[in-house]
């Protein structure tokens, strides 16, 4: 009688197994902030450590609505060139390396260079990509500055700490055209200094993705943002 249990349990478990080997079917895409110059562009990306699924990516500056499909069986997403090891098997050496949540099914690499000459040389922050975490109309704020920030949005002020990603959702004091005026702080010193002033304009079916980072050449703060429609091309 035990082992008819023990057959009948196992029978059972069979497509739970099976289920967990196939791994978790996610989507991606890529945006480099600063391209390293001695790197190449057109990389491999994968989440499977056998290398069975891998995909080609050409890394760009700008943030495109494609995404590419993978199968991620485990929590990292490497990205990199293919070569070889010395008894002929594929290998991936990674020039950026994620850690994915443990839940989510789409999500934006954003790589920054790493400083490093050879091997790693990017850093990959990885952002949700679901409506739910950036939905539509919406501004993200990604702070990769060892500084803190401030951005005044019509009449909301936000605060962003070092690394840390904020979303507002809601913008007051838009105008009928979708613009309204900004202002970006950055704080040093003791006191919030001026980073950039203007006007931005409020998308009902795009987001905005601003980005600051400490350009390594300059050692100034820099700002610089993007449409991302990728809401857009979803619901056409």
């Amino acid at each position: 009688m035990r082992i008819l249990q023990f057959l009948v349990a196992a029978f059972v478990c069979l497509p739970w197994l099976h289920a967990q080997d196939k791994g978790r079917a996610i989507k991606v895409r890529t945006l480099c902030f600063e391209m390293v110059p001695q790197a190449p562009r057109d990389v491999v990306v994968s989440g499977d450590p056998t290398l069975a699924n891998r995909e080609d990516v050409a890394l760009s500056r700008r943030l495109s609505s494609e995404q590419t499909n993978l199968l991620l069986t485990g929590n990292t997403v490497r990205l990199g060139e293919m070569g070889t090891t010395d008894d002929g098997k594929p290998v991936l050496n990674a020039m950026a390396e994620a850690k994915l949540p443990s839940s989510g099914s789409q999500f934006l690499l954003l790589l920054v260079p790493s400083g490093e000459k050879e091997g790693k040389v990017y850093r990959c922050l990885v952002l949700p990509d679901e409506a739910k975490a950036f939905p539509a109309g919406a501004f993200r704020f990604v702070n990769l500055s060892p500084s803190r920030l401030r951005f005044a949005l019509g009449a909301r002020p936000i605060e962003v700490g070092p690394g840390a990603v904020k979303v507002m959702d809601e913008i007051g004091g838009v105008r009928e055209d979708g613009r309204f005026p900004y202002v970006a702080q950055h704080h040093e010193g003791g006191v919030w200094n001026r980073l950039s002033t203007g006007y931005w304009t409020s998308h009902e079916k795009t987001r905005s993705l601003q980005v600051v980072y400490l350009d390594p050449r300059t050692k100034r703060l820099t700002l610089r943002g993007f449409d991302d429609k990728l809401l857009m091309r979803d619901r056409s």
